[in-house]
């Protein structure tokens, strides 16, 4: 179920954001084939900042999801989980080892020494006196720990065709689940941003409109990415994270086609209006 406004779907990460979502590898497209819907205008798209203009067809392809052939999501579910419906004898398993870390070895106990004082005396002294030293046993290295061991990392390969099977169709459906779950946020009206260091942001059509009133002249007269951000926080956009106020503002120069996008849907209600109106019943 969709909330009414604004749809935070996960807290956004602190993590570097790069230009390119995970690669959805091309042998799962090619077993797995695409779910597409039909293409259309409604709704807004934003990929790592950049708004995307209409229409819109959004597919499942392989084991992530795309729009307009881009990808905006990395694997929802990783191929190998496919991999493993597979019958084991069709599957070849190569298990690499990466090396060890190096450990440090412990110190050496600090070497004894005696005082000015006493090494002088000694020089004079038929029976010079032992070297104090500093060193006591609290001091002395302890055992070294085992060394960790080296981890080790499994990659399969399939021999031969992929065969589709209840579990493997089981995994197809939860990812078609959430492309349909996209695909009907912007049917509704609604925009997602969709990020490659965060989780998707949505919202409904109402709180669309309500940012689409101000987005576009924000990123317009803003002069660095603090006073945009300040913005953002001041028009109560809270949705909007850190990341995601930055990636805009790198991309404010497409605050024109936002005002354009506006006034085409603000168009469309008033046309939609006069349909209304001319199609009511005479009392």
């Amino acid at each position: 179920m969709f909330a009414k406004y604004v749809i935070l779907v996960a807290a956004m990460s602190a993590a570097v954001v790069s230009q390119a979502f995970e690669q959805i590898p091309w042998a799962s497209a090619k077993a797995l084939g695409a779910t597409r819907g039909k293409r259309f205008s409604s709704g807004l798209v934003f990929i790592n900042g950049k708004y995307v203009d209409p229409p819109y067809l959004v597919e499942r392809w392989g084991t992530g999801i795309r729009i307009n052939s881009v990808p905006v999501t990395g694997q929802v579910i990783d191929w190998v989980d496919f991999l493993k419906t597979q019958d084991s004898s069709k599957l070849s398993k190569t298990v690499q080892e990466a090396a060890a870390p190096a450990q440090a070895s412990a110190p050496p106990p600090p070497a004894e020494s005696k005082s000015d004082a006493d090494a002088l005396d000694d020089l004079f002294d038929d029976n010079p006196a032992p070297a104090k030293s500093t060193w006591s046993p609290s001091a002395a290295p302890r055992r070294k720990a085992a060394p960790p061991k080296p981890k080790s990392t499994a990659k399969y390969e399939l021999v031969g065709d992929f065969v589709k099977n209840d579990a493997s169709t089981a995994l197809v459906k939860r990812i078609n689940e959430q492309r349909t779950e996209i695909d009907g946020i912007l049917r509704r009206g609604g925009f997602i941003f969709f990020g490659d260091g965060y989780s998707r942001v949505a919202g409904d059509a109402r709180t669309a409109e309500s940012m689409l009133a101000v987005l576009p002249e924000l990123m317009q007269r803003s002069e660095d990415v603090n006073s945009f951000r300040a913005g953002i926080r001041s028009n109560g956009m809270v949705y909007i994270n850190e990341i995601l106020a930055g990636q805009l503002f790198n991309s404010k120069i497409d605050y024109r086609r936002l005002q354009d996008r506006r006034q085409k849907l603000k168009n469309d209600r008033e046309w939609s209006k006069l349909l209304n109106d001319v199609n009511k019943p005479l009392l």
